[in-house]
């Protein structure tokens, strides 16, 4: 017995000596921390300020090392937040021993939103804050530290004697938490409370620390609203990690869960109400509470309309993710947004570039950006390669009902200045015939009807571009609606350098942008391709292919799994060959593969385009 002790000594001063560069480290590390707080005058007890606060669970990041400030007024604004769209403002306490003990957060979402200046005319260069009254009135406030704590305020910029942003800042998430510690300072226990704007708790969570080993051995988490709550056990030997049971409001255990280490997995067994085992699943029970769900905006906040050119893109993704179903929120927002842009049903107008893209760029097909006139629109990115000129036409339900897309290729050249010299200040147009002579165009109207055309500009007496347009590609889409929802498609290519004159009809799946079939005709209005999705339990897609005469050369089932069985068909209909690969051997083209949307054909065509004039 004396032996094993004096080897389990030998054993622990091992490990002591081995690990002392560790514990050295991190004790000098606490020391520099505390010695930091006490030099900036940081007291235990006291009510501070600091931005992003994360919540710890690990005892080596109890104490603060971000700054802590004595006013919130000056984490107004950091960079760091216009990279996330996130205000993180916490109000926090320190123990004693300068560890973190109450800390209570809000998390505000940062969007730009559309909002007439008028009211802000008279106001000198500066930031200012303003609350809306029930009645939509506005309200400035004297400082951040007025509205810091409500559940929504706007926030006005002026650079320069221009408004160059106006935001709604609403509470996203607020959070109380507060920790306890052991005497030998690891964490004891931890609590965590969410409330909603009414300041009714919504989700509570409580964990319990090892005094020795600073690990979780027990966690209950309760969802208030749903009544739903979750105990963790954390067990640590034979292979099991955690122990979670979960229980419906009633307090009725619905699902015991072993989650393993080693191999990680997990078993879910589901439970009725007398406590046996139903169904056992390999994955975890869903979460009881929505982390992802932000609180909801107040009445009047939730009804102004936001920027969407100037939000933020995670704003402005979950946003469009919508798009895919029916939202009567997103969709009357949406409208609002074009009203408010001055676009009326049947308008024809020219667009901003870059033109959102389809579905994964702008909600639905309702426009998010103010209408150009031609001349504005002609000249957008004067100094690239190729350039887009975008014509769209509304339909009654404030949506595209036509896209025209052209695209020119851009090139300066060289030209004698001496005939230009008598020109006015402005924008002209010409075309060019043989021996490079000029001919003047009426206008931009006539320039871009033509296939090609010269554009010249004078600024203060002088030619500072000379750039002759090509036009490259001209493609239409036109859509039909039931109610917001687009239901069919139909793209036309006009002209491309790649594919002569196709039409491609889509029908799309109720409230969403998957096509349920799509139709390739050529010039002559033959069927050349077709897609289908499949309606058997293994088929997830066929496709036929046609030559220019309408006859079947090609009979294509994709299963669900991605396997791929492509039939040769004679012209009786007979198979001759069968492949594993969906390319045509013989004869490939660019429209293949089916499905498309309309914006990822025009991306094939024009990808297939440049590489083809760079090689």
């Amino acid at each position: 017995m004396k032996k094993i002790i004096t080897i389990f000594l030998i054993c622990f001063f091992t490990w002591i000596s081995n690990n002392q560069p560790a514990f050295a480290e991190a004790k000098n590390k606490v020391q520099q921390i505390t010695k930091k707080l006490k030099a900036q005058g940081i007291v235990p007890g006291k009510v501070y300020f600091q931005h992003d606060f994360m919540l710890f669970l690990d005892n080596e990041d109890s104490l603060p090392e971000k700054n802590l400030f004595s006013s919130v007024g000056v984490l107004e604004t950091k960079s760091r937040m216009y990279r996330t769209a996130i205000q993180n403002i916490s109000q926090v306490k320190l123990n004693k021993n300068y560890q973190y003990s109450d800390i209570f957060q809000r998390e505000r979402n940062i969007i730009e939103i559309l909002y007439p200046t008028d009211s802000f005319q008279l106001l000198e260069d500066g930031v200012y804050f303003y609350t809306l009254d029930e009645h939509k009135q506005l309200h400035q406030q004297a400082s951040f530290e007025d509205v810091f704590e409500l559940p929504c305020y706007l926030r006005v910029e002026k650079k320069h004697g221009i408004v160059v942003s106006i935001q709604k800042r609403p509470l996203a998430a607020i959070t109380h938490y507060t920790y306890d510690y052991w005497p030998n300072n690891n964490i004891k226990q931890f609590n965590l409370k969410m409330y909603d704007n009414n300041h009714n708790i919504i989700y509570t969570s409580e964990i319990v620390f090892n005094e020795n080993t600073g690990l979780m051995t027990k966690a209950i988490k309760k969802n208030i609203k749903t009544g739903r709550y979750l105990i963790e056990s954390y067990i640590r030997q034979d292979g099991i990690y955690e122990i979670d049971d979960y229980f419906d409001k009633q307090g009725i255990k619905t699902n015991h869960v072993i989650l393993y280490k080693r191999p990680n997995r997990v078993e879910n067994q589901i439970l009725n109400k007398d406590g046996k085992v139903i169904k056992t699943k390999r994955w975890e029970p869903e979460e009881i509470f929505d982390f992802e769900k932000d609180l909801d905006e107040p009445y009047p906040y939730n009804k102004l309309i936001m920027n969407v050119e100037k939000s933020h893109f995670l704003l402005k993704d979950a946003m469009f993710e919508q798009g895919l179903g029916e939202s009567r929120q997103y969709d009357s927002e949406a409208t609002n947004r074009v009203k408010y842009l001055g676009i009326q049903p049947h308008q024809v107008y020219y667009h901003k570039l870059p033109f959102p893209g389809f579905m994964a760029e702008r909600y639905k097909n309702f426009p998010h950006q103010a209408p150009l006139s031609l001349i504005e629109a002609e000249n957008q990115l004067p100094r690239d390669k190729y350039s887009d000129l975008i014509q769209v036409e509304m339909g009654d339900n404030y949506q595209y009902k036509k896209i025209i897309k052209t695209k020119w290729q851009q090139s300066a050249i060289s030209l004698p200045l001496t005939q230009f010299k008598d020109l006015e200040n402005g924008v002209y147009f010409y075309v060019m015939a043989d021996k490079e002579q000029l001919t003047p165009l009426k206008g931009v109207e006539q320039a871009v009807s033509l296939p090609s055309y010269i554009r010249v500009e004078k600024v203060m007496g002088k030619i500072v571009a000379i750039v002759q347009k090509t036009r490259v590609q001209w493609l239409t889409t036109e859509f039909d609606y039931k109610k917001t929802a687009p239901i069919r498609s139909k793209l036309t290519v006009l002209e491309s350098h790649l594919v002569p004159k196709l039409v491609i009809e889509t029908e799309y799946e109720k409230g969403s942008y998957l096509p349920l079939t799509q139709v390739i005709k050529n010039a002559q209005g033959t069927t050349i391709r077709t897609f289908v999705r499949g309606k058997k339990k293994n088929i997830g897609a066929i496709l036929e292919r046609f030559n220019g005469q309408g006859i079947k050369t090609n009979h294509i089932e994709i299963s669900n799994d991605g396997d791929i069985e492509n039939q040769y068909l004679n012209h009786k209909g007979s198979i001759v060959l069968t492949t594993d690969e969906i390319e045509d051997k013989d004869n490939p083209q660019l429209y293949d593969n089916l499905p498309f949307n309309p914006d990822g054909f025009e991306m094939i065509l024009f990808e297939h385009f440049d590489d083809k004039r760079e090689h």
